[in-house]
């Protein structure tokens, strides 16, 4: 027996954990290759446990002047019709992918099982697009990252109490529907929150604060997510929230040890909550501020110095300015 005959047959009659695990670590397109090589790994292919389509699972000629619709109602459907087994983990980051129902039957499929523990979607182009009310019957989630959705969950929605990770980018929702949402996250230690100048920003409060008691790592912009709401309303409740951090004792960030906030200008309501966080913040090691590129040199400095003498809850706490 040739030496490539015998490589072949130790690799078809491995072990199924070993050729799961394999699978697993290769890049998807690579992974269903490995289908050809014998009948079991063609069986470990359709019970793959992650599911990450990207553009490079859709670099073969047959795919090469399909449409997005097309790919995902002729790829990555089929692929969920036959797999066997739980899915774990599955993305859906594709270049030019746009809002449309395909989107809508994947996740009315994922809604099915109670097994989901990572999930992405990021909508690159287009209108943002509306997630099913069944979406958020995902409650195994551990981690969750959206791009250009919108997030309105039903009345009935209590969050996602195993969520450990969340990132928000240009994420259409309302401040009291993040607030609740976050609140209803008890697990929740890393938490991105970007978003769009074009969209206001109502999350720079101690009630935003207060419903991160466990986060370690916070990120986020100085206009955090499509905010929907009455502006003259807004202003009034930051007027009201936005006062000394010494009213707010109840307020403890306990965990929080990283904070980076970009698009950073000199507006009151950011040097309040940047205060806030210093003085709640007990194990805070860095802060991490991006200046608005339109922000002047003058008032870049004038607002280092007023928060280096700010006072601190951890004597570690360095504070970094930077342009972007």
């Amino acid at each position: 027996m040739e030496v490539k005959d015998l490589a072949f047959e130790k690799m078809s009659s491995l072990p199924p954990n070993i050729i799961q695990t394999i699978l697993t670590l290769m890049p998807m397109r690579d992974a269903f290759r490995t289908s050809i090589l014998s009948h079991n790994w063609r069986n470990q292919c359709l019970s793959i446990p992650k599911l990450m389509f990207d553009d490079a699972v859709f670099q073969g000629p047959s795919c090469k002047n399909g449409s997005m619709r097309w790919k995902l109602l002729y790829i990555v459907y089929p692929i969920l019709l036959l797999h066997q087994g739980p899915i774990l983990e599955f993305s859906l980051c594709i270049s030019q992918l746009i809002s449309c129902c395909e989107i809508d039957q994947i996740i009315l499929h994922l809604s099915k099982s109670a097994t989901l523990k990572k999930f992405t979607l990021c909508i690159k182009s287009g209108d943002d697009h509306k997630l099913l009310p069944a979406f958020f019957n995902l409650q195994q989630l551990t981690v969750l990252k959206l791009q250009n959705c919108v997030f309105q969950p039903p009345v009935t929605f209590k969050g996602f109490s195993r969520l450990v990770s969340l990132c928000f980018n240009n994420v259409s929702i309302t401040a009291k529907v993040l607030l609740r949402f976050i609140y209803n996250c008890p697990q929740l230690k890393d938490f991105t929150l970007t978003g769009n100048e074009k969209h206001l920003m109502g999350c720079w409060n101690s009630d935003f604060a207060e419903c991160l008691p466990l986060v370690e790592r916070l990120c986020m912009s100085s206009y955090p997510a499509k905010m929907q709401y009455n502006p003259n309303e807004a202003m009034s409740q930051t007027a009201m929230n936005l006062i000394d951090q010494q009213d707010y004792s109840y307020v403890v960030l306990a965990h929080l040890r990283v904070i980076t906030i970009t698009n950073f200008s000199n507006m009151k309501t950011g040097l309040d909550f940047v205060k806030l966080v210093l003085a709640k913040s007990p194990m805070l090691k860095i802060v991490d501020i991006v200046i608005d590129k339109r922000v002047d040199i003058n008032s870049e400095v004038k607002m280092l110095k007023e928060l280096v003498r700010y006072p601190r809850a951890s004597a570690k706490a360095e504070i970094r300015f930077e342009r972007p």
